[in-house]
């Protein structure tokens, strides 16, 4: 395959899951620890199942308020549990739970060696499905691969998320390259969906044949029984790799 344009999903693809269940767990207990300081009576497992499916519920509107969505997510509960937090304390109950959740995850061996292959001459664009940016691009600055990238798209940032294809309209449009130029790599269904309607190659990474761990994206206070499993059917008749080196034999 000849491609100019290389996008790239972050979380599950250049960034790996290393214990998607005890990540959300830390994230739960810090979420607690941090609103309990806030005036929460609340018990940690009422608190944890008020919580159940945090990240996918309708986003809250917009109020030029200064917050990210993930900081109004948080605003939103603490209303329903009579708790009043301002902007900064919200902002750090934010860091704190992320920055638990993250000590999880890992930066693939192969992200940088291959982007810096890819960029002698090929556009590199980063989409990511996010309410944080702030976060984003800590990581990126932390792990030292934000100067490879010709583009960064957060959701949370351009108000729309994958599968939507417009967000990666903004990519094409910074990299100055069409749809059939462009090959995206990510591990969800929701990349593979988006890059099909956006006319976008999709490239499928699955390091595993099923990994139940890394398919947990968002808050369950019992895992085992949410519903919120992959619809794998997405993924038929898409390109497979089970290891980010095989994309260099892949892309010409």
């Amino acid at each position: 395959m000849k491609f100019k344009g290389i996008f790239f999903d972050l979380y599950g693809t250049l960034l790996i899951y290393n214990n998607n269940s005890k990540a959300w767990a830390d994230w739960i207990s810090t979420f607690y620890d941090c609103l309990q300081d806030y005036g929460l009576k609340q018990s940690k497992e009422l608190f944890a199942i008020k919580c159940d499916g945090f990240f996918g519920r309708d986003e809250p509107p917009g109020l030029n308020d200064g917050l990210t969505i993930y900081e109004r997510r948080i605003q939103r509960l603490c209303k329903e549990l009579s708790l009043e937090l301002n902007n900064k304390e919200l902002n750090f109950t934010a860091n704190s739970c992320l920055n638990a959740w993250i000590k999880y995850t890992s930066l693939d061996p192969m992200t940088i060696p291959l982007l810096k292959e890819f960029k002698k001459n090929k556009k590199i664009a980063l989409i990511s499905n996010f309410d944080y940016p702030p976060h984003i691009y800590s990581v990126l600055s932390e792990m030292n691969i934000h100067e490879y990238f010709d583009s960064v798209v957060i959701s949370g940032e351009v108000g729309v998320k994958k599968p939507d294809p417009t967000i990666f309209s903004f990519a094409l449009e910074q990299t100055g390259l069409r749809n059939d130029e462009v090959v995206y790599i990510g591990d969800a269904p929701e990349d593979i969906q988006g890059a099909r309607a956006a006319g976008i190659h999709p490239i499928l990474i699955q390091r595993k044949l099923f990994d139940s761990d890394s398919q947990i994206t968002d808050y369950w206070a019992n895992q085992e029984s949410n519903n919120n499993h992959q619809d794998n059917s997405i993924f038929s008749k898409v390109k497979r790799i089970t290891h980010l080196k095989e994309l260099l034999d892949l892309i010409s």
